[in-house]
């Protein structure tokens, strides 16, 4: 308590987790969404919390190539009428925890591809981890087709190789994001995409919802955390397969895409490097 300390607090459970609130009493706290500063408030922690989100790098724009002057789906062999459904997310700690909802997703996918063949699912993200999820044999387990579902090259993809560049091409090609995760402390792919002009669904859960400025949100169930005695948010299978119809309805609709994108503003780098992250600093300085 007694050390100039700032935490920039993910809140992605409900309520605040006990250790969370606990370390956030003693400290400069900062949440990284508005959704963290209410619940940081409603356990008593409302004085001296900041509210400074996640940014946008200025290459989150719509970027019809890759730095290699292909486009996305040619890269991929990707006919351009493919519906193509991303995910981005970590495959980190999901075999105890499946917080990014993967099985949900791929069980939501592979039902929707099954009456929608021309339907691709690409998943920016590794394969397998220690402590990960092998995300091949649950595809195959979700009814996915090896033809339906691609990933990274792997070696590229955790030597960190994929560059902001890089992954706007990868947004912009997609026809919708897929990110229904079970609890967010922000959720950073969500303001790439629709940066990029990309329509996301989200679980209605957490950091996500305020994030969403053209899409679709999933309802959930309370999950329990005995990890951290706090709720997750279970999203509905079906409700994301309702989700992806509606997707494939709309896509390559310039007024969801125009809607997308303005989420920038509000998320642009030097706004809130200069309107929140420079202040702070100097509050920071005076303590």
């Amino acid at each position: 308590p007694s050390m100039n300390i700032a935490s920039w607090v993910p809140v992605d459970h409900d309520p605040v987790p006990a250790n969370v609130a606990a370390w956030c009493q003693d400290h400069l706290t900062i949440a990284m969404s508005r959704f963290g500063q209410r619940k940081l408030a409603e356990v008593g922690i409302s004085e001296d919390v900041h509210y400074i989100p996640h940014a946008l790098e200025p290459a989150f724009r719509p970027t019809p190539l890759l730095p290699t002057g292909q486009t996305v789906r040619e890269s991929m062999r990707l006919p351009e009428s493919a519906f193509v459904v991303m995910i981005a997310a970590a495959n980190h700690g999901t075999a105890l925890n499946d917080r990014k909802s993967f099985s949900e997703m791929f069980q939501a996918f592979g039902i929707f591809a099954a009456s929608h063949p021309d339907a691709s699912l690409y998943v920016h993200s590794a394969t397998m981890e220690p402590g990960g999820i092998p995300l091949r044999i649950l595809a195959e387990a979700c009814g996915i087709k090896p033809a339906q579902i691609g990933f990274p090259q792997q070696w590229a993809y955790k030597a960190g190789d994929h560059t902001a560049e890089t992954m706007a091409a990868l947004y912009s090609a997609a026809d919708v994001l897929l990110a229904t995760s079970r609890g967010e402390g922000f959720g950073i792919p969500v303001i790439e995409a629709q940066a990029c002009g990309t329509p996301v669904i989200v679980s209605d859960w957490t950091a996500q919802p305020e994030l969403l400025r053209a899409g679709w949100k999933v309802p959930v169930q309370p999950l329990w955390d005995p990890h951290q005695s706090a709720w997750w948010g279970l999203p509905s299978v079906l409700a994301i397969v309702e989700a992806l119809e509606e997707a494939y309805a709309r896509r390559g609709d310039a007024e969801l895409s125009a809607q997308a994108q303005t989420v920038l503003p509000e998320y642009d780098f030097d706004a809130v490097y200069d309107g929140s992250w420079r202040p702070l600093v100097a509050e920071m300085e005076r303590r």
